[in-house]
């Protein structure tokens, strides 16, 4: 089975440590990064179906906006080096992390709620 997962999944997901918006959420978290193969698509994805903010195929986070949200997609995969449709695992995801983490971390994670979580 393969996970479909929009761009900026593509890094968070990295990060992952079991803290969402409810244990559905978490638990379809859980069922995605166990999944070896990956598809690349643009807009909701596979981790989005369970969240709450995901209202007509837009995110409705109050937070982030969903031109925000496609913004860190387009980023995550022109620092990966991926596009749209490509068919990748989690270790050509991982073998680049270490070489972009910081751009992403710059950009990205100043103003993110989670990023207590991911980098303690």
């Amino acid at each position: 089975m393969k996970a479909k997962l929009r761009g900026h999944h593509l890094i968070c997901l990295n990060f992952f440590r079991g803290e969402g918006y409810s244990e559905d959420f978490i638990r379809n978290i859980y069922s995605v990064i166990e999944k070896e193969k990956i598809e690349i698509v643009y807009g909701p994805d596979d981790v989005c179906k369970e969240c709450p903010y995901l209202k007509d195929n837009r995110c409705n986070n109050p937070e982030y906006s969903d031109e925000m949200i496609q913004h860190q997609d387009m980023e995550a995969l022109r620092l990966l080096g991926f596009k749209p449709g490509m068919r990748i695992d989690w270790r050509m995801i991982s073998d680049k992390l270490p070489g972009i983490i910081g751009d992403w971390k710059d950009q990205f994670c100043g103003e993110c709620g989670y990023r207590n979580v991911c980098f303690g």
